[in-house]
């Protein structure tokens, strides 16, 4: 027993305001861990290929005359 940290003795409202304050902390530290997340995530999404152009499927002349015949396009 003579190892223990003596308890602090402190009012309720000490007490609470003292919790308050290391809840305000880590709830800055994880906004800032959450900030620096969608950062990279932003990065990685701009230099991964879904960033990149992406080219439209050539279309064939039969499905060119089937979209045509349903009506879906007019004859150029």
């Amino acid at each position: 027993m003579e190892n223990e940290t003596p308890k602090e003795n402190l009012s309720p409202i000490d007490q609470a305001r003292k919790i308050r304050d290391e809840l305000r902390a880590e709830n800055d530290r994880r906004e800032n861990l959450l900030k620096e997340e969608q950062k990279l995530q932003s990065e990685r999404m701009l230099t991964s290929s879904a960033g990149q152009q992406i080219q439209p499927k050539e279309e064939t002349s039969k499905e060119y005359a089937e979209k045509v015949m349903k009506g879906v396009i007019k004859a150029k």
